[in-house]
């Protein structure tokens, strides 16, 4: 049967204007692609900036002198404390994936230090660091939705742990300062700040028990293919949920870290001759993390951590030079197990990747 010419060329058109409509959305994503880059360039120049600003205003040279009595076998001491934390972090997250082995344990581990690193070396945000940790998820064998699920689980339940600690320093502020020169000061910025975050956490949570099958529908009369995807992701989600016992004991094991990595500034600070009490560094850690958390936009906490610092110290008796040598140390450390963690996901990538030719 011959084509009607009219059909052809209408057929064409249609061809010509999806062809057209595809570039388009192409263009637009490189675009946003290009704008987020150049953000996170901006935040991080930014971020340098200030540091160099803040340690400079103290001196780099009294800093450099705060950070040398620490030593080598002090630094390796702070690196290994720190390294045990992400055992528990990695079960942790184990744990709300239930329909995982017990085998695959230290691939969370594995990939929760991975999420740290990308974190802590990288000029990722949060959210660039997730990303990368689902995907060593997938690459240690783990299914993607389980990955994406779990992961969403677990950061949440990290955040219900960070709200009790942050909690716990807001206290321990209040004591240290007295709760009627609290009151009139910190109390009001720190406690909304925590109602804030109460708000947003009981707001994911809902999503997560309530929320998630009326997306699923909708994204499913959208885009079938993607519907199944998060379907998958959604099952996930309800089978960590469906666990209360494992959750509560996921929630246990990130309190104990919290309270651990204060223990890791704790250490740094008797290394290098300015001890400070335990319960005065948790106020100092917890607060830190909040405020870090709070301008999350900047990758590492760069310039926001060293502040903070300077801020918080001397509250509790550290001076801001022992405050910014306890920031670079940290910052030397996270680079120290960092460095090596990238460096063995890019080595499984590129095994993959040879695998496939």
């Amino acid at each position: 049967m011959a084509r009607h010419p009219i059909q052809g060329r209408a057929r064409r058109h249609n061809g010509r204007r999806v062809s057209k409509a595809a570039g388009q959305q192409a263009n637009s994503a490189a675009a946003s692609s290009r704008r987020r880059r150049l953000i996170t360039i901006a935040a991080t120049l930014i971020g340098l900036a200030v540091a160099t600003a803040v340690i400079g205003y103290y001196n780099f040279g009294t800093v450099l002198e705060a950070m040398k009595p620490i030593g080598v076998g002090g630094f390796l001491a702070v690196i290994a404390t720190q390294l045990v934390l992400f055992v528990p972090l990695g079960i942790a997250w184990w744990l709300v994936a239930p329909r995982e082995p017990s085998s695959r344990a230290p691939v969370f581990v594995w990939a929760r230090l991975l999420r740290e690193a990308s974190s802590d070396v990288l000029p990722f945000s949060q959210l660039g660091a997730i990303v990368v940790a689902a995907r060593a998820m997938v690459l240690g064998g783990v299914d993607a939705s389980v990955a994406i699920g779990s992961i969403t689980v677990d950061i949440t339940i990290e955040m219900i742990g960070q709200l009790i600690y942050t909690l716990v320093g807001i206290g321990l502020l209040a004591h240290q300062l007295g709760f009627s020169a609290f009151r009139h000061s910190l109390a009001a910025a720190a406690l909304g700040g925590v109602v804030v975050a109460i708000l947003v956490v009981g707001s994911i949570i809902l999503l997560q028990r309530r929320g998630l099958n009326l997306i699923v529908k909708l994204v499913d009369r959208l885009a079938p293919v993607a519907g199944r995807q998060a379907d998958a992701v959604v099952d996930a989600i309800q089978a960590a949920h469906a666990s209360p016992g494992r959750m509560m004991l996921g929630l246990t094991l990130h309190l104990i870290c919290w309270f651990g990595a204060a223990a890791g500034s704790w250490l740094i600070l008797s290394f290098i001759g300015h001890p400070l009490p335990y319960l005065s560094v948790v106020a100092i850690e917890s607060l830190l993390f909040a405020i870090r958390n709070a301008a999350f936009a900047a990758p590492s906490g760069l310039g926001v951590q060293e502040g903070a610092y300077v801020l918080l110290g001397p509250l509790f008796g550290l001076p801001p030079e022992t405050a910014l040598a306890l920031s670079l140390l940290k910052r030397a450390r996270d680079i120290a197990i960092g460095i090596p963690m990238l460096l063995s996901w890019q080595l499984l990538e590129n095994r993959r990747v040879l695998h496939t030719i």
